[in-house]
């Protein structure tokens, strides 16, 4: 009796696990790959098409795409993701290149790391609320914009090497996460301040306690409240001065650098910013 329950329990497994798998087409006309059926994309089954792909249409019913299964996808211009996604893994679509634009569907609500170094990635298109860890868009030089509803959680990133971002935008006013002049906020510290802002003098709100990460080569001059705890600069090599109401911060606008003991200046890391 035991081996027939085991018997029965495999066969329902197995068959519900063969149900559950991606069908990859390939169609060389027009060099596009059409993922149907179920379950998760594998890295295993779509990198053999790595070199031949210039389009890639998921079909309905896949729910999910397994880490670093389309990275290095050189000549894919264009994806299209069906609304049955749920996850896309960790550096899914790390180099592609030639990639342009992303429209990430609704019930996708975190990427970790999943688009870094799309050199050409100028457009991405967001659920109402959404999750962004782990550099998810670092070396994402044509980026000029990110533009949120309700932004969840926006963890260790600040964007190295995305050095035509201007600004980014949070319009729901009752998320965690604020944003003001393109600059992104989260409650008494700055988040990111955009690599290619140009603003030559800029004024902190006076919530802002610290900085965790300016890297911007236009800035001259910032203005900060008194109590501010700590500051991070990397690569801003117009700025002149950090001063508040009553105390100035760091100071070189007569050749001599003058820099308070809450100022972390690291030369070192050109990494973080540079093209």
């Amino acid at each position: 009796m035991r081996n027939i329950l085991y018997l029965i329990t495999f066969f329902l497994c197995f068959n519900a696990f063969s149900q559950e798998h991606a069908i990859y087409t390939y169609r060389q006309k027009d060099s596009t790959l059409i993922i149907t059926g179920k379950g998760t994309i594998q890295y295993l089954d779509v990198n053999k098409f790595k070199d031949k792909c210039v389009r890639v249409e998921i079909k309905e019913g896949i729910k999910g795409i397994q880490f670093f299964s389309f990275s290095h996808f050189e000549l894919m211009k264009e994806i299209k993701f069906p609304t049955s996604l749920e996850f896309i893994g960790k550096n899914t679509f790390c180099s592609c290149t030639s990639l342009e634009s992303v429209a990430i569907p609704p019930k996708v609500r975190l990427l970790v790391g999943s688009f870094t170094n799309c050199d050409n990635l100028k457009s991405i298109t967001f659920p109402d609320t959404f999750g962004v860890e782990l550099r998810s868009f670092d070396g994402c030089r044509s980026l000029k914009r990110l533009s949120f509803k309700y932004l969840s959680v926006f963890n260790s990133s600040h964007l190295e090497k995305c050095v035509s971002i201007e600004a980014i935008e949070v319009s729901d006013s009752t998320c965690h996460y604020k944003t003001r002049d393109g600059v992104l906020y989260e409650d008494d510290r700055v988040v990111v301040y955009p690599y290619a802002k140009k603003d030559k003098w800029y004024r902190f709100p006076d919530s802002i306690k610290v900085i965790d990460a300016l890297m911007n080569p236009y800035i001259e001059e910032i203005y900060v409240p008194d109590d501010m705890r700590e500051f991070h600069l990397y690569s801003c090599e117009n700025l002149k001065k950090i001063r508040s109401e009553n105390k100035i911060f760091y100071d070189r606008s007569d050749g001599d650098l003058k820099m308070d003991s809450l100022v972390i200046q690291v030369k070192n890391k050109k990494r973080n910013a540079l093209p």
